[in-house]
């Protein structure tokens, strides 16, 4: 079964309907924003499963003035997420559905959608939405001897939560759209670490933990918040764990997916060998392409991540040794078939930490882009909760 991914409604009054729901559920939408092609204002609720969409009109021809006229106020469309909306119109024609449109459409969200003619669903309106690829601007503020990369959403009054992606990543291919699934109940925070996305290297190309460390406090520092919940996935784990030893105050409660501080000089071969950018060209073009292109200076970065990843064998013990120390609440995530960092590794970390829970989720790559987001998001949202 498809996840509903939102419940759209259409209104007349749309400050009426806002404080309507204000009364009634105790929520007001934490983002509006305009799709000008289809002359509709939306107004996000955050629903917790599912985000309650209000559709404004903006015009006489807008189609939701359509819908208001004929039918007047109240439920327009139901909303199901898919992961190819191109692949999903191809099934449901080969199926004898008729689509109102002949290819996806730019739908608010950051989302490619569809719809379904109702006509053929019962009288119900189904749109099809298909998540896409962040086109974020990070604000570059000074940093050190040069620019940090940082991103920002989400309403301020709410809890802050800083997140950290992991080695050879950025905020914008691996970070955000859990940014975007934690947007509807936190203000996010996405860094780019040294090197990466829109973030400068240090000039002589050493790259350290706790170089960023610094990174990830100055992230903070850059959107004027004093403590964060903080989630790093990988290299962003231990860097999580490394901010939250050096600026305790400054940490609220972490999350960490996939962590790993016991290094063995066969672990650092083996994660030195995925940053083979020759070796990734020749097994696999498109994926070593993705990598280039979202780095400033990758002809840089990659052997810079390959020395630091070298010399982290030398340094577990130290790091290990640190743990006992950080006595923020923790939620400790593993994938069940992570090809690179095994079970056992989250299990020890688990056991190492004072305040920690452990939770294994479904997965088989050693990537936050093949996580179950609505998995991952659901647990985040819950242990940053105080559950």
């Amino acid at each position: 079964m498809l996840r509903l991914e939102h419940v759209g409604v259409a209104v007349k009054d749309v400050e009426a309907v806002i404080d309507c729901f204000q009364e009634l559920l105790g929520a007001r939408p934490y983002k509006a924003e305009t799709v000008t092609d289809q002359q509709v204002r939306t107004h996000f609720l955050n629903g917790k499963s599912a985000k309650l969409e209000l559709l404004e009109a903006l015009g006489p021809d807008s189609p939701v003035q359509k819908f208001l006229d004929n039918q007047g106020e109240g439920l327009h469309h139901l909303a199901f997420e898919v992961e190819d909306a191109t692949a999903t119109m191809a099934r449901l024609r080969e199926a004898d559905f008729t689509l109102l449109s002949e290819t996806p459409q730019s739908g608010a969200d950051e989302k490619q959608i569809f719809f379904v003619h109702p006509k053929e669903t019962h009288g119900v309106l189904v749109e099809f939405c298909e998540s896409t690829a962040s086109d974020w601007s990070p604000t570059r503020v000074p940093h050190r001897d040069g620019q940090l990369g940082v991103y920002e959403r989400g309403r301020r009054d709410r809890p802050s939560v800083l997140l950290l992606h992991g080695a050879a990543g950025s905020t914008r291919a691996d970070t955000a759209p859990l940014m975007r699934r934690l947007e509807p109940s936190f203000h996010v925070i996405g860094v780019d670490l040294s090197g990466h996305g829109a973030s400068s290297l240090p000039p002589d190309d050493t790259l350290t933990l706790e170089r960023f460390a610094q990174d990830a406090l100055a992230g903070l520092d850059a959107v004027d918040v004093s403590s964060a919940h903080v989630f790093g996935f990988s290299l962003g784990a231990s860097v999580a764990l490394q901010a939250a030893h050096t600026a305790p105050n400054r940490v609220d409660r972490l999350a960490l997916l996939s962590p790993n501080l016991v290094w063995t000089e066969a672990l650092a071969d083996a994660m030195n060998a995925r940053l083979n950018l020759e070796t990734l060209r020749e097994r696999d073009p498109g994926r070593a392409d993705a990598l280039l292109n979202q780095h400033e200076h990758p002809d840089r970065l990659f052997p810079a991540l390959r020395s630091f990843i070298a010399r982290l064998p030398e340094k577990s013990e130290t790091a290990m040794n640190t743990l006992g120390a950080v006595a923020h609440p923790t939620l400790v995530t593993a994938m069940d078939e992570d090809p690179l960092f095994p079970l056992d590794g989250a299990q020890s970390l688990h056991r190492q930490l004072p305040h920690a829970r452990l939770s294994v989720i479904p997965g088989s790559q050693h990537s936050l882009r093949t996580v179950p987001l609505s998995v991952l998001s659901t647990l985040l949202q819950h242990h940053y909760a105080g559950a």
